[in-house]
């Protein structure tokens, strides 16, 4: 498809915003996604930009100007108030750097920055008045200083700094062959003019080499710190016009960005992100390169990019060494030493000060630059320095954040494995009671045994996995292959092994990978133990809301009928496993004939389990849940208000802030609040559950799904559609991969993207999109069915519109375009007409 012109112009401008080369690349890159045309476009712009000027860059109300009135612009020789400008040396996305000689009332040479003509909006003004405000703040050797502010004859601000002739430390350093302690010392007072931004309140957020600049005084080389631009006030306001970092956008130079600026969460950015910026100067300073290439993560896309600063650990300094191959040579002799020298030089105290700055959590960095500055002033002097070698607790800490799923898959299989074959064996023991069943329990135990420390917990040995990166998906597969004949002797064990997997599995989305397992179980433990054994009706139940999930409500129904009919006999209707499986049937049916009896099923199971358990117990809240959701389906808002907000706080308090249950009831209670109006508190649970879901569970898991079409649906309500469309478009993609093109979250993905598109005035999309839907509805739902008719409806409305067009082309002569509308109005007309039904007229 090819790229829509409002996409072009909002990317290119935003480029121009980026410091031209691997920057401005990465945003690019990052912003085309996966749009090949999109991003040629772009970047053939970009290239020719110097060539068509400003064109691109005049604001919409410059079309309207006086064909007459002369051009404004600067150059050398124009004169701003007592400044002469000599010489343009440097250009932002939208401000001019000059050089110019000050005649009054003292002669000198300064820099003059002013916005660029075109670039003078209301956003672009704020964030320049807001550099001018953080470097008038601050008064450091080795902070550029501001010398004076004003605007010009047309009223563009400008302001005059210290004119800083040099070039980047990292230049400086490499053409001087520095050595590591020269340039340690130049980074201690690099250290030293960031720790007097911060107690003035600023934080930088952009540190790189380009910003910092090294020129000499009386023949000593000064580092001087520039472009604030982006930069941040922690407890003030930098200006009086109002500047906000937008949601979603990622301030910084990815290369040498934190994990929290490039998370994008409602985790807010401090201090601590200018000490991670440098720590990767230093890094640089040290070896040459950044801990990540930056060429590798402009190339790795948007979210790719975000997770490889969020969650890999770079290499140290001294073994980053060992990758430079060819370079290495030179990267030695540009610090006066040899490689195997410069290997000594860094390991250990260098090592453990640059890795403490870098470290994913931003409590265990320095918590300021001067304490950054005093250990390695620390190691210049031989003294013991504060970042030692990470303790054994902490490795261990850092291995389970880098792999939680990995340690949660292996920890959840060992346990629940374990757990069922415990269960299993008592359940066994207690009704046979028999020496020969008690022996057979005991070789289950050792199958067991053998089986998790020889075929599971082995896969994940280097000298097994070999060179491969260790994933869950690894583990996983290791733990099924040969599953049914290592354990053929031990069937409880195999169908406990399975449920485990299949339940890894439900986590992770991936609900056709759990299908299989869990069928397994199910007919071992019916095989094994009988009908009406807890084993095989828990297994059952697990099975049939998994059959939920997948959008095939028949098969889930006769599961779930034949668990609770079961129980119900066998334990009773009180029992907490007979109310369980009580709540997953009542959770099959939303908007259709059977709802009514959902509700009825649903709000007794709630009654019982309350009065039974308790209002704290894990059975009652999923009864809310399940109630809370049915009440707002059907309406009756006033009566899911006083239930969901309660079993909210009781799930955050009992289960916690990111159990299942917990997120279910925010995505409840993000409906409700939407459906009364009030969608700011909407927006904001929704945007905590979407980050919730997606931190614990893959993106392919139902709840994360939910919580993503609830969040885009509320972008699009509030007019941010830029934000919307790439929710609800990648949650369409992967709902219709992995859950069918009937599921009930795939038709809610689809009709509020046709929504979106239809108020976007976007039909290319719209309309295909649309005549689907009726398609997967008629097939799944039926003729008759609710969304049948807002499908229908949503196309009549395009009928109309499309014979209006169709009018006014014919009357303009336009008969080309009249001729495709018509096509257009065909296709959609033959859509509406169903088996039984003509095309309804839309009402007014």
């Amino acid at each position: 498809m090819a790229p829509k012109l409002k996409d072009i112009e909002t990317i290119y401008h935003a480029a121009l915003e980026k410091e031209a080369g691997p920057e401005r690349s990465a945003f690019v890159a990052a912003a085309c996604a996966e749009n090949k045309m999109l991003f040629a476009k772009i970047s053939e712009l970009l290239d020719t930009s110097s060539e068509v000027g400003d064109f691109l860059e005049t604001p919409p109300q410059a079309l309207d100007a006086v064909l007459d009135r002369p051009e404004l612009s600067e150059g050398p020789g124009t004169v701003i108030g007592p400044y002469k400008l000599l010489e343009h040396i440097g250009e932002g996305g939208f401000g001019a750097v000059y050089m110019a000689e000050q005649e009054e009332p003292i002669r000198r040479r300064v820099a003059l920055k002013v916005i660029k003509l075109g670039m003078d909006t209301k956003q672009v003004i704020a964030r320049f008045e807001a550099e001018r405000q953080a470097l008038a703040l601050m008064e450091h050797p080795n902070i550029a200083k501001v010398f004076d502010a004003g605007a010009t004859e047309s009223g563009r601000p400008f302001f005059v700094m210290e004119l800083v002739t040099g070039v980047t430390i990292i230049e400086y350093c490499n053409a001087n062959k520095l050595g590591t302690r020269e340039r340690l010392n130049l980074f201690i007072q690099i250290c030293n003019a960031i720790q007097h931004a911060h107690q003035k309140g600023i934080i930088h957020r952009d540190i790189k080499p380009s910003n910092v600049m090294v020129t000499l005084h009386d023949g000593k080389p000064v580092p001087k710190v520039i472009d604030f631009g982006v930069a941040k006030a922690t407890n003030q306001r930098l200006t009086e016009k109002t500047l906000f970092t937008r949601y979603a956008h990622m301030i910084g130079t990815p290369a040498y960005m934190s994990p929290e600026q490039a998370e994008m969460s409602g985790l807010d950015v401090d201090t601590r992100s200018d000490i991670y910026s440098l720590g990767v100067l230093l890094y640089e300073l040290l070896v040459g390169v950044t801990p990540f290439c930056a060429e590798a993560l402009h190339q790795a896309g948007y979210a790719e990019m975000q997770r490889i600063i969020r969650e890999e650990d770079p290499a140290t300094p001294s073994t980053k060494l060992n990758s430079l191959g060819d370079t290495l040579l030179q990267v030695a002799q540009e610090r006066k030493t040899s490689p195997s020298l410069l290997r000594k030089l860094l390991r250990g105290d260098l090592d453990w000060i640059v890795m403490k700055s870098l470290d994913k959590d931003r409590t265990a960095r320095y918590a300021t630059a001067a304490d950054f500055a005093r250990d390695i002033e620390r190691h210049l002097s031989s003294e013991p320095v504060s970042a030692g070698p990470p303790a054994p607790l902490y490795r261990i800490k850092r291995f389970v954040q880098r792999r939680r799923a990995l340690v949660t898959t292996a920890a959840m299989i060992t346990a629940a494995v374990l757990g069922g074959l415990i269960f299993s064996t008592v359940m066994y023991l207690q009704t046979h009671k028999a020496l020969k069943n008690e022996i057979s329990a005991r070789a289950e135990l050792q199958a067991v045994s053998d089986f998790l420390t020889q075929d599971l917990l082995e896969s994940v040995y280097p000298e097994k996995a070999g060179a491969q990166e260790v994933t869950v998906r690894h583990v996983l597969k290791a733990a099924s292959e040969n599953l049914q004949s290592k354990l053929q002797d031990s069937p409880l064990s195999e169908a406990a092994i399975r449920q485990t997997l299949a339940q890894t599995y439900v986590k992770m989305g991936d609900y056709n990978a759990a299908e299989p397992h869990l069928a397994r179980a199910v007919e071992i433990y019916r095989v094994q133990q009988g009908t009406e054994a807890p084993t095989y009706l828990t297994a059952l139940v697990s099975l049939g809301t998994l059959k939920w999930c997948q959008g095939q409500d028949d098969k889930a129904a006769q599961h779930l009928v034949q668990a609770l009919e079961t129980r119900e006999r066998v334990l009773g209707p009180e029992h907490p496993d007979t109310l369980a499986a009580t709540i997953r049937l009542a959770w099959l049916h939303t908007i259709d004939d059977e709802a009514s009896n959902a509700m009825a099923l649903a709000e007794e199971a709630y009654q019982t389990a309350c009065r039974v358990l308790g209002k704290d117990h894990p059975v009652t809240l999923d009864a809310s849940a399940c109630l809370a959701m049915k009440l707002v389906a059907h309406g009756q808002k006033t009566q899911a208000e006083a239930i969901a907000p309660e079993a909210l706080e009781i799930s955050r308090r009992i289960l916690g802030q990111e159990h299942e249950t917990t997120l279910v009831l925010m995505n409840t209670l993000v409906w409700m609040y939407d459906l009364q109006g009030q969608h700011k508190k909407a927006l904001a649970m929704a945007e905590r559950a979407f980050e919730s879901s997606h931190r614990i569970f893959r993106e392919t898991n139902l709840v994360a799904l939910h919580s993503a079409a609830n969040l885009g649906s509320l972008y699009a309500q509030m007019g941010r559609p830029d934000e919307a469309v790439p929710i609800l478009t990648r949650s369409l993609e992967l709902s219709r991969q992995h859950l069918g093109k009937g599921h009930g979250i795939t038709i809610c993905c689809a009709l509020k993207l046709c929504i979106l598109y239809r108020r976007q005035g976007q039909y290319d999309e719209h309309d295909p999109l649309l005549i689907e839907l009726l398609g997967v509805i008629r097939r799944e739902q039926g003729e008759q069915s609710i969304l049948a008719g807002f499908a229908k409806y949503g196309l009549n409305v395009r009928v109309r519109q499309l014979v209006e067009d169709i009018k006014a082309l014919e009357t303009s002569g336009d008969r080309e375009a009249a001729a495709a509308a018509r096509i257009r109005l065909e296709e959609i007309r033959r859509a509406l007409k169903g088996p039984s039904e003509e095309p309804m007229e839309p009402a007014d």
